[in-house]
């Protein structure tokens, strides 16, 4: 009777450490003391995953339908890339919840996905920049208030202290305003420093945000550049790439797309500039990997 009640007192003891060990999530798969930024494959759009040095998330936009003509059908269809190509990326991470999620812009591109990308992974803040004329975009915020996140609202020349990173805006300058339609000059541009590596994410900006970011005098080299708008003509100035003067770039694109996105004349420019390009219709996912002395390396997931 002794021995059997030892048994069940050493079960007893055992079960919450069992519990704890199933209901307990694993940790994410993330690299220590490296600034990660992922682009990921989201076709014809943009979406940036981001992992700070000491294991912070951070998602910048979220793929969706390209343009408005599309809009119609794509509400029709049951393919949602928040939900079928962003969230599963997270999750194979181990990701459960985003510390902030970031619009660029209010294009079906950049946004398309992020309603998904909320309620699955509810961030605790949403960062943006102006708010223009825009349904959807409305609709994001209020489903963002109702599911609690904080939305914050940032314009150039705004530094935020993230992870052990420093993060300047450099667009849209505080004067800019859109009350129209979404256009890609709204979109917010952030420069973030890891000891001496840097990236800087273009969003969609265009060649007046690039000027107006020049003039600003906040333009500095960086590690690596996400480079604005699908590699269209109207971004990528060779002022802007000169100021910019990555070691490596990175252009988020569709494959086949309509667009002759990323125009002969951008990849010539930064060939030029002796910058390694990577193309995620070439190379599909690709993770960079930077370290707080400026070097970088590249992995097909942070796990490698």
């Amino acid at each position: 009777v002794r021995r059997s009640r030892g048994w069940a007192w050493l079960a007893a003891g055992l079960l919450p450490a069992v519990l704890l060990m199933i209901l307990w999530p694993e940790p994410p798969l993330l690299s220590p003391k490296t600034l990660e930024v992922t682009a990921i494959d989201v076709g014809q759009g943009d979406s940036i995953f981001v992992a700070g040095p000491d294991g912070k998330t951070m998602l910048i936009d979220a793929g969706g339908p390209v343009g408005g003509l599309n809009e119609a059908a794509a509400a029709s269809s049951r393919f949602d890339v928040g939900e079928d190509v962003v969230s599963p990326y997270l999750w194979s991470r181990r990701i459960r919840r985003l510390d902030i999620l970031v619009l660029s812009h209010a294009h079906s591109d950049h946004m398309g996905g992020m309603p998904a990308v909320m309620r699955n992974f509810q961030p605790r803040e949403l960062w943006v920049s102006i708010d223009p004329n825009s349904e959807a975009y409305r609709a994001l915020l209020a489903e963002a208030h109702d599911l609690g996140i904080t939305v914050r609202h940032f314009y150039a020349g705004d530094r935020i202290a993230w992870d052990n990173t420093q993060i300047t805006v450099l667009a849209p300058q505080p004067g800019y305003a859109n009350p129209g339609e979404p256009v890609n000059d709204d979109s917010l541009v952030l420069r973030m420093q890891y000891g001496r590596a840097s990236v800087l994410l273009e969003g969609d900006a265009e060649a007046p945000s690039e000027d107006a970011m020049l003039a600003s005098g906040r333009m500095k080299p960086v590690t690596l550049l996400k480079v604005g708008h699908h590699g269209s003509k109207t971004s990528t100035t060779p002022a802007f790439l000169a100021a910019a003067d990555p070691k490596e770039a990175v252009i988020s694109v569709g494959k086949g797309n309509t667009f002759g996105h990323p125009r002969f004349e951008v990849l010539e420019r930064i060939e030029d500039a002796h910058a390694r390009l990577y193309r995620t219709d070439e190379f599909g996912l690709t993770t960079f990997l930077l370290d707080n002395g400026g070097g970088i390396r590249e992995a097909s997931s942070a796990s490698n």
